[in-house]
């Protein structure tokens, strides 16, 4: 197993989904089912992250993408999770939002080893999911 190999199976185990190696970019096959408002109805969407990393470097670094998928009151406490993750963000990182009235699209890019982009984006992830609990729960 190569170096990329071995990086794309502990990237698929930190963010549980299969990962798919295309020559030398891994591509992140994970979902998210979404039940957005419109109006006075609710619409149950399953949604495809966009997430991969390429151009790995010998010192572990490479492209790291990701679009992901937010309801609007999501967007706070995914993007406070990033910001304070104990790996704080590399100096090679950009963001952007293009929110709509239902759903929000948050697009990420940075330049790091995957592994620490894919913890980072987990735990945001998983904060967004636990609040979604709460938020049914009470």
């Amino acid at each position: 197993m190569d170096r990329l190999e071995l990086v794309a199976e502990k990237v698929g185990m930190l963010m549980k989904a299969e990962c798919e190696l295309l020559g030398s970019e891994c591509l992140v096959k994970k979902q998210r089912s979404l039940t957005i408002p419109a109006s006075s109805t609710y619409f149950q969407r399953t949604l495809d992250f966009d997430i991969s990393f390429a151009k790995l470097k010998e010192d572990g670094c490479a492209l790291n993408r990701a679009v992901i998928y937010l309801l609007p009151e999501e967007l706070a406490a995914f993007a406070f999770t990033l910001i304070e993750y104990p790996l704080p963000l590399p100096s090679h990182y950009q963001q952007r939002v293009e929110a709509g009235p239902n759903i929000v699209c948050f697009y990420m890019e940075s330049k790091e080893p995957p592994e620490d982009f894919a913890q980072r984006l987990s735990a945001a992830l998983e904060t967004i999911e636990e609040e979604s609990k709460e938020m049914y729960i009470n």
